[in-house]
């Protein structure tokens, strides 16, 4: 059992157990931190629960910081910028209130209610919603006396906070405590991306989204199964949560496809948004603009009302558009541009493997033209594919092809006089493997599954190659305009030292 501290006057040891709740603290921390127990720790709040007149950890703090009681530190960086809704979730639980009470005054259900909450925690920084309230206090961003958690959640007007202000209180020229009226924030850049996000999307009358942007997330539940009772991912993807927000505002949505994608349905659909769309458009091979243009017409909003979320090389297209409030996401669609890396030079001997390898060759026959063991042919292509930056044989000889490292004249040669037709999934397919992207995000984000283009791919390698080859039909597919790739900027790699036969 730990002695208390026998020099501390009662109210000082109050005063900083409630200086420590406002960190965040549980009752065993504070009492390691004072020397005290827990059971005295528990005795000085209900004393100031008792004297306070309150019933929450938070709401008996923020009373005391209002009250003068404790010592109040400079803030730590600039104030960041809250929306309505987050300024009313944290004057709600300064007063002592939950999630229930949050869910009654923004008029949604609880599950929705605990996205609004995590977005004000992420504001903050913190998971913990007293910390929260404490730094929205030292800010002056909400002022605690007076309010009843009865009029707190008296639900908001419907205009979803739009061109309402914010109160909060600061010292004026006398030194007495006032109310001061200010417009509402404009969005912080520095802030968390959802918040940024949310803040945009409540000023706009609509959102478009490029399926790009959900190509590869994790699955998540659909907002209709978060409101069922689904529990939501605490990390799901920002551009999916947005997507929830617009729902609950009646926000009209628009899904922009590539022009490649074949069945968007299964894409969104694993990120719960298969039912989320207003309409969906599809870009043009040649024209990615006229989509976004089309989008804003179908929902029937003029393109300076409209939010986008794309990647970014889908956000040339928006802009070219006219569109000004544009979110890119890391998400990467499928590009017909490969991946910048470094080309390395060839020898002779590499040369002459890769240039097999593109004519269908297989590993063994390729070693019988060069008078070379297996292995050796084998271990070449693997370090012609690291310093290439390749991630397999096909995307080898598609990179070397466009660099002009390696000769076609024999390919050329053999090219069939007519060129096979790929149909659309067939086209998307390709394209992929050319541009070494054809992973699980990548076929998703032309709406396939992995399964289903693994089916694809055994298909038009059979049309694109006499041999049956990945690497051959890859390079046929370049060779006759099926897949188009700009030419590479050649950045030599030497091979290794002692690398020579």
């Amino acid at each position: 059992m730990r002695t208390e501290t026998a020099s501390m006057a009662p109210a000082a040891g109050l005063f900083a157990v409630l200086d420590r709740v406002g960190l965040g603290m549980t009752n065993a921390a504070i009492g390691a931190a004072m020397n005290l127990s827990v059971d005295t720790v528990k005795n000085h709040l209900r004393q100031a629960y008792d004297r306070l007149e309150t019933a929450s950890r938070i709401q008996v703090f923020a009373r005391a910081w209002q009250s003068g009681l404790l010592i109040r530190a400079a803030p730590v960086g600039a104030a960041p910028a809250l929306t309505d809704e987050q300024t009313l979730i944290l004057r709600i639980w300064a007063a002592g209130g939950h999630r229930p009470d949050v869910a009654r005054a923004l008029e949604v259900r609880e599950h929705a209610a605990e996205l609004y909450e995590d977005a004000v925690l992420d504001v903050f920084g913190t998971r913990t919603r007293v910390v929260a309230v404490r730094r929205a206090l030292e800010h002056q961003l909400i002022d605690p006396a007076g309010d009843s958690l009865a009029e707190l959640t008296t639900p908001m007007a419907a205009d979803s906070g739009q061109g309402r202000t914010r109160h909060h209180w600061a010292k004026g020229a006398t030194g007495v405590s006032g109310p001061v009226t200010t417009p509402p924030a404009e969005p912080d850049h520095r802030s968390d991306p959802l918040v940024r996000a949310v803040t945009m999307l409540r000023s706009a009358r609509g959102l478009v989204v490029h399926l790009g942007a959900l190509a590869g997330l994790p699955e998540v539940p659909s907002l209709v199964g978060v409101l069922a009772g689904a529990t939501p991912p605490r990390a799901a993807p920002t551009v999916v949560r947005l997507v929830h927000q617009a729902l609950a505002l009646g926000v009209p949505r628009a899904l922009v496809l590539p022009a490649v994608a074949v069945d968007p349905d299964r894409a969104v659909a694993v990120v719960g948004l298969g039912t989320a769309w207003s309409c969906a458009v599809r870009q043009d091979a040649y024209n990615g603009s006229a989509a976004y243009v089309l989008a804003a017409h179908r929902l029937g909003v003029t393109i300076d009302d409209l939010l986008v979320v794309c990647t970014a090389d889908q956000a040339p297209a928006a802009a070219d558009a006219g569109f000004r409030r544009v979110l890119t996401t890391t998400s990467v669609v499928p590009s017909t541009e490969p991946r910048p890396a470094p080309v390395p030079e060839l020898n002779a001997l590499e040369r002459r493997i890769v240039e097999l390898l593109a004519e269908g060759l297989a590993i063994a026959e390729i070693g019988g033209r060069v008078h070379a063991g297996e292995y050796v042919v084998r271990h070449r292509l693997a370090d012609l594919r690291r310093r290439a930056g390749a991630v397999d044989d096909a995307h080898l000889v598609v990179r070397l092809i466009t660099t002009k490292l390696i000769g076609t004249g024999r390919l050329r040669a053999e090219l069939p006089d007519r060129v096979p037709e790929l149909d659309q999934a067939g086209r998307a397919v390709i394209t992929l493997i050319c541009t070494g992207t054809m992973s699980e995000a990548g076929v998703n984000g032309v709406g396939l599954s992995l399964h289903e283009a693994r089916t694809v791919e055994a298909r038009i390698v059979r049309a694109l190659s006499r041999r049956h080859s990945r690497a051959h039909a890859a390079a046929v597919a370049l060779l006759t305009g099926i897949v188009t790739l700009p030419p590479t900027k050649s950045v030599p790699v030497m091979a290794p030292m002692g690398s020579a036969l």
